[in-house]
């Protein structure tokens, strides 16, 4: 419970201030904690960043779960629900997409570390859909690397979205995310 309530102050405090000028002081303090509860539960504020970040990843894998369990033969209509639930996600989660984005600036090896839990969730809906299932071999990294391709689409777009008012556009640009995916889903 008390990772949660720093979890969830941190959401906070990153809300209103940006990454490099929150302190943990002001964590623990909107947390309800003390400071030497704050690291009873985190080594500092970049693991508190990245427990958010697996905590948002959590969220996509569900959504990756509900993909694989369309199936590689998904209508349009289902995939086009998808995509919007998707939207939905980031739309929800605004402040944690400023966030990433700006702690990528000032430490691009964070961007490593959401490569990796990328990978991992590739890895976990692979056991669930064969188009996500990647072998070692070079047509197993290439489906892979076009499977990051496809998700930096989709974020792309789902952050503009978030941040932009498209408004006819987005229905076009859903579409286009569509085909594309049923593609990727199709082999």
């Amino acid at each position: 419970m008390t990772r949660d309530r720093l979890r969830q102050g941190a959401r906070a405090v990153f809300s209103e201030r940006p990454y490099t000028e929150a302190t943990i002081d002001e964590i623990a303090l909107r947390s309800g904690v003390a400071r030497a509860t704050f690291y009873l539960h985190y080594d500092s504020k970049r693991a508190l960043l990245r427990d958010l970040l697996v905590e948002d990843m959590t969220a996509h894998r569900r959504l990756y779960h509900r993909l694989a369990d369309l199936g590689a033969d998904a209508n349009q209509a289902s995939l086009e629900r998808w995509i919007r639930r998707y939207m939905k996600v980031f739309s929800d989660r605004r402040a944690a997409l400023s966030l990433f984005n700006l702690v990528i600036g000032s430490d691009p090896s964070f961007l490593a570390e959401i490569a990796r839990e990328r990978d991992a969730l590739f890895d976990d809906v692979g056991a669930r859909h064969p188009a996500f299932h990647f072998g070692a071999d070079p047509a197993g990294r290439r489906r892979r690397m076009a499977a990051h391709l496809l998700v930096f689409k989709i974020e792309q777009f789902c952050l503009h979205a978030a941040f932009a008012d498209w408004g006819a556009d987005l229905d076009a640009g859903i579409v286009i995310l569509t085909q594309d995916l049923a593609t990727f889903l199709r082999g």
